[in-house]
């Protein structure tokens, strides 16, 4: 099978999506398929929807198919029917997000549910992480003009000679709960809840560490930095920046549980990372979060936004070490039993060789 992947910018970009990308080629490379990376400039959301990209001049015709990014939507929506009829190449959506559903205003709301469901209705087929996407696909354009599609979810298996820690460990020793934000310092991801919970709960009970990219939303970083300073919490808070993987894994090792208390997580690669590590992990209500953390089991789900729900639970982890061990034995389980990076490359490569099958006629 010969794939063109459609993205925009460059492939090792850090966030959990260009990680999926990553891991998807890889695995169709190994496969024995041709992938071909046609990389685009990414502008801002309305210069895009107002551009008239020849996309067709990028698309080498010997293809047997085009995954595109989801993130490219707004550049391709109104030319995928064009280039489908010029090309005849099946087209398929990579989706990790819909925008529609973050908070936001009214009209960002609606211009995201337009782009989107126009885009859903331009392709040939979606690929979704997780059952949350799809609903919210259902949603945009209903089940009878939603495309053929499949579910393949986000793994964490992203640590090589990694250590499982072992399922009858002892409790964790009393001392400063060790917490762990793992994710771009954006406003969607939360940082700024978790810092009001803590700012609750004595100073001497927990320890955070954040690691993620600074540079994506500067202002919402800015605001970080000062609420840490009002709140006087130097001392206690560590933002470190971007890290690499085996920074990354350290970690993880280190820290007794993951906090990531976002309003649009589709997913979420860093809970499953987690979960690898034995750390229970604490997300919200909001998208996938709830597919892989099971509340009082192996983490807890809060609703986005509520401070005051995080400080309890916080205050209830650094008290109660024996559940907090508890917690993070399921979390250990559950991730054995999640699948991994080539459990979801086969579901996707399944699928888009239905396409291209399809597309030619075959069944």
């Amino acid at each position: 099978m010969r794939a063109g992947f459609l993205i925009y910018g460059d492939l090792d970009s850090q966030s959990g999506g260009y990680l999926y990308d990553r891991k998807l080629v890889t695995f169709l490379q190994q496969q024995g398929d041709e992938v071909e990376i046609i990389s685009m400039p990414h502008h801002p959301y309305l210069r895009e929807l107002c551009s008239n990209h020849d996309i067709a001049a990028l698309i080498n015709t010997d293809m047997d198919i085009l995954i595109q990014d989801g993130l490219v939507h707004p550049a391709v929506l109104r030319v995928n029917p064009l280039l489908r009829q010029r090309t005849g190449i099946p087209i398929v959506g990579l989706v990790h997000l819909f925008s529609a559903y973050a908070q936001q205003s009214y009209y960002r709301a609606w211009l995201y549910r337009y782009t989107e469901r126009r885009y859903i209705k331009s392709v040939d087929g979606l690929i979704l992480n997780s059952r949350n996407s799809l609903n919210q696909a259902r949603e945009l354009v209903g089940e009878d003009n939603l495309p053929p599609h499949v579910i393949a979810v986000p793994a964490g298996n992203n640590f090589s000679g990694v250590k499982i820690p072992d399922l009858n460990r002892p409790a964790p020793a009393f001392g400063p709960l060790r917490i762990l934000y793992a994710g771009n310092v954006i406003r969607q991801k939360g940082l700024h809840v978790l810092l009001q919970a803590l700012h609750k709960l004595p100073r001497q009970d927990f320890k955070l560490t954040v690691a993620g990219r600074l540079d994506m939303e500067p202002s919402y970083v800015k605001k970080i930095m000062t609420t840490v300073q009002a709140m006087q919490l130097q001392n206690q808070v560590n933002i470190t920046g971007q890290l690499n993987s085996d920074e990354m894994a350290g970690l993880y090792q280190s820290h007794h549980l993951l906090v990531l208390p976002s309003v649009n997580e589709a997913y979420g690669i860093v809970y499953i990372e987690a979960q690898q590590f034995g750390l229970p992990v604490i997300g919200t209500t909001a998208g996938g979060a709830g597919e892989i953390i099971t509340h009082g089991n192996n983490g807890y789900l809060i609703q986005p936004g509520d401070n005051t729900a995080l400080a309890g639970l916080l205050k209830n982890l650094h008290q109660d070490r024996e559940l907090l061990q508890a917690l993070g034995t399921n979390a250990l389980q559950a991730y054995r039993q999640h699948p991994t990076w080539e459990d979801s490359g086969g579901v996707i490569r399944q699928f888009l060789l239905e396409r291209v099958s399809h597309k030619a006629g075959i069944h």
